[in-house]
């Protein structure tokens, strides 16, 4: 007996996409918020303040993005199978970035480090949206949107690494 994960029949429309996208920055900045109004000292506030911001422009970036032609009503019907299952996967999940454990960090470069794997969960996730789209045209945006995240790992893991504590030197 053959098994697989998901219907071959459910689709994915890059509207759908875009909008998960979304949700995931969303929440990304929404705890990053967090992590800053708890912060006690003020660099670290400033920080997570301009992580959040980063989250923001993210979000905007993705809203951006233009839609594929409409849809006929047997690929709605999918289209809607897809939306609704990707909601339920995201809809309060901040992946790896979790404000506790934020917020228990003993510096900037563990904090740092924790918003890097955010990051990098992002694009797991993203990817493996990706090996369940067949529309050439989404999957293009798609990688848009995977290239933009891992820029942003790229960049907190250079902020991250300026900050990382010197061991001693023997």
């Amino acid at each position: 007996m053959e098994q697989s994960q998901f219907p071959k029949d459910i689709m994915f429309t890059i509207e759908d996409i875009k909008n998960i996208a979304i949700q995931i920055e969303t929440n990304g900045e929404n705890t990053y918020r967090k992590v800053a109004q708890n912060c006690k000292d003020k660099n670290l506030e400033d920080m997570f303040n301009w992580l959040a911001d980063e989250e923001r422009r993210h979000a905007n970036w993705f809203r951006q993005f233009k839609t594929e032609a409409p849809l006929t009503p047997e690929q709605e019907e999918l289209a809607n199978m897809g939306k609704n299952l990707l909601q339920d996967m995201v809809k309060d999940q901040t992946f790896s970035l979790d404000p506790d454990q934020l917020a228990k960090a003993a510096n900037l470069y563990e904090m740092l480090s924790q918003s890097v794997v955010f990051e990098q969960d992002t694009v797991l996730f993203y990817e493996f949206i990706g090996g369940l789209i067949s529309d050439e045209e989404t999957l293009k945006q798609l990688e848009r949107i995977i290239a933009e995240e891992k820029k942003h790992a790229v960049q907190l893991q250079e902020l991250a690494d300026s900050f990382q504590p010197q061991e001693a030197a023997h």
